[in-house]
């Protein structure tokens, strides 16, 4: 009897793109369809046009709406996180168990104000599906750029995914890595 390993969709921009996922998320079989500079509306297309089923998905995004733009309008932060909702809610079709990555402290030339406040509306709008929350263990030495992640950075973020993944696909624990 062959077992299969468990498949999981990333989407997102570079922060998903650049993950060395394949390696650090063993068991599961990683389909990335993230790519940099991405914004939530082509993140949100992108998961729309998906065909695919997947075991468990992740969904990271928004920072690329405010590039540049370093004091956002309410309205503005209010159309990406709707563009999250959104995105998340398409999932919920796809995907047997999903995980929303907030953004964690950015530093310049990121524009921090608006990972802050999107963090915020995040945690209180989405609350249908499982949220991380690395704002709080993400230290800037975690950090290459003051936003894309250090191998150690993405080793933190792989640990809490498998954490969260292994407490609702209890099987994956089975599986050769």
């Amino acid at each position: 009897m062959s077992l299969v390993r468990p498949t999981l969709g990333m989407f997102g921009d570079s922060i998903m793109a650049l993950w060395p996922a394949e390696e650090q998320l063993k068991p599961f079989v990683v389909i990335k369809n993230a790519f940099p500079v991405r914004k939530t509306t082509d993140i949100l297309f992108a998961i729309e046009n998906d065909q695919s089923r997947y075991n468990a998905c992740i969904y990271n995004g928004g920072v690329n709406d405010y590039l540049g733009n370093f004091t956002p309008q309410q309205s503005e932060l209010e159309f990406t996180v709707q563009n999250q909702i959104r995105a998340l809610t398409h999932l919920q079709t796809r995907c047997d168990q999903i995980l929303a990555i907030n953004i964690w402290y950015v530093e310049l030339p990121w524009p921090m104000e608006a990972a802050s406040r999107l963090n915020v509306l995040m945690k209180e709008r989405v609350q249908f599906v499982p949220r991380l929350d690395p704002e709080t263990w993400i230290k800037s030495s975690d950090l290459l750029d003051g936003d894309h992640l250090t191998e150690r950075g993405y080793q933190k973020l792989s640990d809490k995914t498998l954490e969260h993944f292994r407490t609702r696909i209890p099987w994956i624990d089975f599986l050769p890595r």
